[in-house]
């Protein structure tokens, strides 16, 4: 009785140290969440003060110009209009002192005996300011004269100003698009995305999404020091991010646009995620292969005996695309071609049970029967991707694309041969799962393939 109080009292310690770790665990989560509004929020700020300080030194620095433009109008109005004015006000004045002149010498010519200067008298007559006497210059009239004045003051600027201020900036709680779901995948992540619903407009939906991505752990996009690079510009929510190292962090954000516009929304806030699981690998030993790129290309040799190179383990794991690529062709025999299974004791053909096969010739052949249905045929360029759903009890839905035309079909796969224990590869608890190898044949020299 005691033993089993004691071990109550054991279990529910057990237990509250657990408990105390997960708890643990969300304060810091919970410190993270706190330190990012906070950050954030000075960031804010910032760019806002920022923002409003240029504004107001443009809106100073244009009414300042609109001043200095309208004052030097006023000049070139008042020096047109006073040039000819200043003319015949000079014109006044010259005829002003000739009157004078003319008539200081008339009173010398009179208080000096004039009877006896009659030649003084002719002399006077005959002068030439004399005979301007009758001429005045024209004055223009005040109405012919500019009167200058200022308007086009617009009486209701200070409400436009208002209005317009009113609507500038916005205080977003979050980006219109984030990051919604990280999956990893063989040397690769698929990124998904969405909308976020109370930061959309719901008569402006996006129509673009730009990814972007860098290596390392990144918490803001502030930092001035990351470089980012772009992955994918366009219309889907999701992007696989291939040829990733494993365990190594890379940080992805998001940003959208509705259709037609040029200005993107600001960035979400960056997400860092690693895969764990290694990207696909061919087998570098078999005889008459070479592989390259770090075994991701497999290369068909002159020399060596035709057979089956398959990949270096059954790393093929259902409900993941893996993707052929034909990055150089050679001569075609019938039972050359790429294909999947359930394990690597046949070296010399495919084409047989436990296996997916499809032949250069687009025949799509499984446990060694041919379908009906035919893909195109796998020439230098090509792309054949195979996608597998586990549908339990040994059966897994099968789907090959190549070019654009595809091929679905069930599957029994042998329980024995396929059905693995995969540990550790970072997607939550260990499962079973139907494991294949995926392999190639080619009898010729000269075919390249490449595996993602």
């Amino acid at each position: 009785m005691a033993q089993q109080l004691i071990q109550n009292v054991v279990d529910i310690m057990d237990n509250a140290h657990s408990q105390q770790q997960q708890l643990t665990e969300s304060m810091s989560s919970l410190s993270e969440a706190k330190q990012q509004v906070k950050f954030s929020a000075e960031q804010s700020k910032k760019c806002l003060k920022e923002h409003f300080k240029w504004l107001e030194e443009k809106a100073l620095e244009n009414l300042r110009s609109r001043l200095n433009e309208l004052l030097s109008e006023v000049d070139v109005v008042t020096a047109t209009a006073l040039t000819p004015l200043m003319d015949c006000e000079e014109m006044l004045n010259s005829s002003i002192s000739a009157a004078a002149r003319i008539m200081e010498e008339g009173k010398k010519i009179l208080g000096n005996n004039p009877n006896d200067h009659i030649e003084d008298l002719v002399k006077f007559k005959d002068n030439p300011d004399t005979r301007q006497l009758h001429s005045v210059p024209e004055i223009p009239c005040l109405a012919d004269v500019p009167y200058l004045s200022v308007d086009n003051f617009h009486p209701d600027l200070e409400k436009k100003l208002h209005k317009l201020f009113e609507n500038e900036g916005r205080v977003l709680e979050r980006a219109p698009a984030q990051i919604s779901e990280i999956e990893e995948r063989p040397g690769s992540l698929l990124i998904t995305w969405a909308e976020v619903d109370d930061e959309v407009d719901d008569e402006v939906e996006a129509g673009e999404f730009c990814l972007q991505y860098c290596y390392g752990r990144v918490q803001s996009n502030e930092d001035k020091n990351i470089t980012f690079h772009t992955a994918y510009t366009g219309p889907n929510t999701f992007c696989t991010i291939r040829h990733l190292k494993t365990n190594t962090p890379y940080s992805f954000r998001v940003c959208s646009r509705p259709e037609g516009e040029e200005k993107w929304s600001i960035w979400s806030v960056p997400r860092t995620a690693h895969t764990t699981i290694p990207h696909y690998q061919w087998n570098n030993t078999t005889e008459g292969y070479s592989t390259s790129n770090e075994d991701k290309t497999a290369t068909r040799l002159s020399e060596g005996t035709t057979r089956v190179l398959y990949s270096s383990d059954n790393s093929y794991r259902c409900g993941f695309p893996i993707t052929f690529r034909v990055l150089d062709a050679g001569e075609k025999t019938p039972f050359d071609g790429i294909g999947l299974s359930a394990n690597d004791e046949d070296t010399e053909t495919l084409q047989r049970s436990n296996s997916i096969f499809v032949a250069t010739s687009g025949s799509v052949f499984v446990d060694g029967q041919e379908m009906k249905t035919k893909l195109p045929m796998l020439t230098r360029g090509s792309a054949a991707t195979i996608e597998t759903e586990d549908l339990g009890n040994g059966k897994v839905r099968v789907s090959i694309e190549v070019e654009g035309k595809a091929v679905t079909f069930d599957w029994k796969v042998d329980q024995k041969a396929d059905v693995g224990r995969l540990m550790g590869l970072g997607m939550g608890p260990a499962s079973t799962s139907v494991c294949l190898y995926f392999g190639m044949r080619f009898s010729h020299e000269d075919w390249k393939v490449g595996v993602e």
